[in-house]
């Protein structure tokens, strides 16, 4: 969409100093420490615990997806992926993680052990401490605001990425600034390593098991960076006649998701060294949104600003509005509910006075989540993140994280690839991961699932109604690879009751696969 005339009476008047995450601050762990104590579950369960900033707390943006009151100003919501992990039916047993969430929109590396001491509240001796942090230090959300969003109507930024030559603008000025803070060993890798060596040392990191798992953040932008976003732009209508139209460049795109990168990089590295290993995991969450960031091939302005209503496009807020607007009421329940772009919001108010979208009360507060939300992952990024932690717990072999039954994949006779169409009275099966097939589902039983993947928990050790199994061919035994497989296990040197030994001679022997013996004969 196209800018309309600076000069005309439109005006929107927007806080977003703290966009989502906390601007830039240059100098080393400046942060006010919590006086409050964290709200924690009761009943037995397993310690698990949460610290870093808004991409582990999450961003709440009302009442219904508040985790625990918002009882130290701290946003965090139930659609994050701590929450969505204590949830999860895959633990063993299907008990819930003892889950500690210390994370704290906002938050910089020095609020993990020092400030808000986020480690002195996830409970004694946890087993697993999921963090993300460092995007503050790096002023990710000061970037976006001056190089996408231009929150202060009346502010000169200078020239926007795409047409700043000499990088005199505020955006390449930002974007040179993390550049800076991420890559001088004096600065993000100190402050990372100096982090890291004081959460060792704190006293909830004593269980022998104890492991921390360190995510990095997810790239904002397509990779492919698809030329249909070139002329895309999210900016808030300007009265200051000096500034242009911020477009989303594929420079603009690159320079975002390299910077991403290189902190990704960094945190890969560190725990991989020799330093950390042992007790420090690296979390790629980063792949998992692959095909769901902003402008991805084949997308469309409605999905960028998060008008797919099953969050199934991307992945990510982007910055849109509940109604605010002085005088005027909300045109639609959707607009009321916050589903309102400021492009929208300027080209419908064009010319008819002046509009102001109240900042209220400011702060983090769950009225004010919707502007501290965007470039933040919504339920489904949120989803994808727990589902990287899950599967690095499942390799680590944790034993609480072991699923006590496969996954299992549903389908329907009529919507064998999981359209999600409204089929009833239709049978199907389900796959359990054991390379069988289960028929399920009986005739008069509708389409139950409204999610994508289709997923259910059926019992894969007790399906229903088995389908009938191929039968398996009787080997050759007269064939090259049986007579082999007989030579072979003739000289042996398996004692003569060893029959276990047998077994796994067998099992490994090439030429007895071949011949599709069943070894577990020898065992007898």
């Amino acid at each position: 969409m196209q800018s309309l005339n600076p000069w005309k009476h439109t005006i929107l008047t927007l806080s977003l100093t703290s966009l989502g995450l906390a601007s830039f601050v240059p100098s080393h762990f400046r942060f006010k420490a919590s006086t409050h104590r964290l709200y924690t579950r009761d009943g037995e369960a397993w310690p698990y615990g949460v610290i870093g900033d808004s991409w582990g707390s999450g961003v709440s943006y009302n009442t219904d997806v508040l985790y625990d009151d918002n009882k130290d100003d701290c946003l965090r919501t139930k659609e994050s992926h701590g929450p969505q992990m204590e949830a999860d039916q895959n633990w063993v047993g299907h008990d819930p993680s003892g889950l500690r969430d210390a994370a704290c929109s906002g938050s910089q590396l020095g609020d993990i052990v020092k400030g808000q001491h986020q480690m002195g509240k996830v409970g004694d001796g946890p087993a697993v401490v999921v963090m993300t942090s460092g995007g503050n230090n790096a002023g990710f959300g000061h970037i976006v605001d001056v190089c996408i969003y231009h929150s202060d109507p009346t502010h000169n930024y200078g020239n926007p990425y795409w047409s700043d030559k000499d990088g005199s603008g505020d955006c390449a000025k930002a974007l040179a600034g993390a550049t800076e803070y991420i890559t001088n060993p004096d600065k993000m890798p100190y402050d990372l390593t100096k982090t890291l060596d004081d959460l060792f040392d704190d006293p909830a990191s004593k269980n022998p098991d104890f492991l921390l798992y360190l995510t990095g953040y997810a790239q904002f932008f397509g990779t492919d960076y698809d030329p249909w976003c070139d002329s895309e732009y999210w900016s808030i209508p300007t009265i200051n006649p000096f500034n242009s139209d911020p477009y989303l460049s594929k420079s603009l795109r690159q320079a975002f998701n390299d910077r991403v990168a290189a902190v990704n990089k960094l945190y890969k590295s560190t725990a991989e060294s020799d330093k950390y290993k042992a007790k420090v995991r690296f979390v790629d969450i980063d792949s998992h949104f692959s095909g769901h960031r902003f402008c991805e091939p084949g997308s469309n302005y409605n999905e960028q600003i998060n008008k797919d209503t099953h969050f199934d496009k991307v992945y990510l807020w982007n910055l849109n509005y509940p109604w605010q607007i002085t005088g005027q009421g909300a045109p639609s329940a959707a607009a009321a509910a916050g589903n309102v772009s400021a492009q929208e919001a300027q080209a419908a108010f064009n010319g008819g006075g002046v509009t102001a979208w109240s900042s209220g009360e400011g702060g983090n507060k769950p009225e004010n989540g919707w502007r501290l939300r965007p470039f933040h992952p919504r339920y489904t990024g949120y989803t994808a993140i727990k589902e990287a932690i899950f599967a690095q717990l499942k390799t680590d072999g944790l034993p609480k994280a072991q699923s006590a039954s496969p996954t299992v994949t549903c389908h329907h006779a009529g919507d064998p690839d999981n359209t999600c169409a409204a089929i009833a009275n239709s049978k199907g099966w389900c796959d359990c991961g054991d390379d069988k097939k289960y028929i399920n589902r009986p005739s008069g039983e509708p389409c139950a699932w409204t999610t994508l993947p289709a997923t259910t928990s059926f019992d894969c050790a007790a399906p229903p109604s088995p389908a009938t199994p191929t039968p398996t061919p009787s080997p050759n035994l007269n064939s090259p690879d049986c007579t082999t497989c007989t030579t072979n296990l003739g000289a042996s040197n398996c004692g003569p009751t060893d029959n276990q030994c047998l077994v796994d001679q067998c099992k490994s022997d090439t030429s007895c696969q071949a011949c599709k013996i069943d070894c577990s004969t020898f065992g007898s």
